[in-house]
């Protein structure tokens, strides 16, 4: 699907004329489609408020995957009083003196804000990023790193949680226009251990759709990540395959070394079995709506294919209708498809042990869950209630499983084709980047909570949106 207004933005010719009369003008987001997961790389920018606790481990980490780290130092005692002190000479970083003109250019800039405990201590918020991010490149990532908020904290510690969120939501709009990003990982306690893996897969292109969200890390254990088909071995199941997300969900999957078994539904069955072939996998035909079709998919699951490492749920419909011309057959037929199916084949799976160890969970939510969406109660009603599903379930997984879910914002399928021009434009612009996403930054997200080295993952609702004006 095309999108003519951000092709015209993004020519040389284009932007100056969009420029010129204050029209928004989409960055060009770099992507890497065809590579599995990257290593981090180039030049970063590091530092830590005061009693920041996740800065050590994440430096040695970095440096290891020979990234060439800085961090800053500040002449004036009043604000080098409020930063966390590194030994730079052991740690062997590059120290920046903004108080000095400088042409220093980032890649990424990462901020430790765990030790924060105070009001008072948000100032290294303003004064790190107001001299830094006039050194952030074009398409560079900004992570801060903070706790998560908890009744055992006090409310002045849970205000600066919840005040660092905002900051980083607020900043991921300010950065937007130049193809930036700015997120958050906010660490369970006694998680600050388990973040290196969700810093590089923000800091990689896998994530140039990804901005003013969070990414929850537990604490459990975990492995390094690894960077050539991280999925080897690994057999998934992708509903809805045929076409759009579903689709490139499953190619990104097989990329990484996957084995993914197709399902859609049997009219698209010409079209699923050869794009099945195509990725290597396997074609199941099934109209998941039917009576039957839990106990049918799971008996081609065990007799076929024994256990499977990964399920991604990203089958659904619409039927739109305002509520009060809404027919019962279209609100059952939303509700039963899009939750009711995903929690019957998730309980079956799980009592018939069909499941491997560590296996993962992902489900397709929506924005239009989080945010509503008129004409759309269903939908949203469905969508809403797999994000909750979500979130409750993580806690009672066993056996090293994980499940979060992805929510989409104006993603370019065929079905947003079919949008009316208006609301489709709306759609795109109404967001950071002023462009609807692409399938591809949906499905890396996936594949990144697939990954063995996403254990620490659980529980997590992504939105994948642009930072979408809808929700929150």
């Amino acid at each position: 699907m095309h999108d003519f207004y951000t092709r015209i933005a993004q020519s040389s010719f284009g932007k100056t004329i969009f420029d010129s009369v204050g029209l928004p003008s989409p960055p060009i987001l770099k992507r890497s489609p065809d590579n599995s997961m990257e290593q981090p790389r180039g030049r970063i920018l590091i530092g830590g408020g005061i009693r920041a606790k996740a800065t050590r481990k994440l430096i040695n980490e970095l440096q290891a995957d020979q990234i060439k780290l800085a961090s800053p130092y500040w002449d004036d005692p009043k604000k080098a009083a409020l930063f966390n002190k590194h030994n730079s000479a052991k740690q062997k970083l590059e120290l920046i003196n903004f108080a000095q003109t400088s042409n220093h250019k980032f890649k990424g800039i990462i901020f430790d804000a765990t030790g924060f405990e105070t009001a008072s201590d948000l100032k290294s918020l303003y004064v790190y990023f107001h001299h830094a991010l006039k050194h952030l490149k074009q398409n560079g990532r900004v992570i801060v790193i903070t706790n998560r908020t908890s009744d055992e904290k006090s409310p002045e510690n849970n205000a600066c949680i919840e005040g660092t969120r905002s900051f980083v939501r607020s900043l991921a709009k300010e950065i937007g226009a130049k193809g930036a990003s700015a997120n958050l990982i906010e660490v369970e306690s006694g998680a600050d251990k388990n973040c290196y893996p969700a810093l590089a897969f923000l800091l990689s292109r896998k994530s140039s759709y990804i901005t003013g969200q969070s990414l929850t890390v537990s604490n459990t254990r975990t492995v390094a990540p690894s960077w050539h088909k991280p999925l080897k071995g690994k057999i998934a199941l992708v509903t809805g395959a045929a076409f759009g997300i579903g689709a490139e969900t499953a190619r990104v999957l097989a990329r990484d070394g996957a084995i993914v078994v197709c399902l859609d539904i049997p009219i698209n069955q010409a079209p699923l079995t050869q794009f099945a072939s195509s990725i290597g996998g396997h074609a199941i035909a099934l109209d998941l709506t039917t009576t039957d079709a839990v106990e049918e998919l799971l008996g081609s699951i065990t007799s076929q294919l024994g256990v499977i490492d990964i399920v991604v749920h990203n089958a659904g419909i619409t039927r739109d209708k305002t509520l009060r011309n809404m027919r019962p057959e279209q609100w059952d037929s939303v509700l039963n498809l899009n939750l009711e199916k995903i929690i019957k084949i998730n309980e079956a799976l799980i009592e018939k042990k069909a499941l491997a160890k560590n296996a993962r969970i992902v489900g397709v939510s929506s924005i239009s869950g989080i945010a509503g969406n008129f004409g759309q109660t269903n939908y949203a009603c469905s969508k809403g209630g797999l994000a909750g599903y979500t979130q409750a379930m993580a806690s009672s997984l066993s056996n090293g499983m994980t499940i979060n879910a992805v929510a989409p914002g104006f993603i370019e399928t065929r079905m947003t084709s079919k949008v009316p021009f208006v609301p489709r434009e709306v759609g795109r612009r109404s967001n950071a980047f002023s462009q609807g996403g692409l399938p591809i930054d949906v499905a890396e997200v996936i594949a990144f909570m697939c990954q063995s080295a996403s254990q620490a993952i659980n529980g997590n609702v992504v939105r994948v949106c642009g930072q979408s004006l809808l929700g929150r």
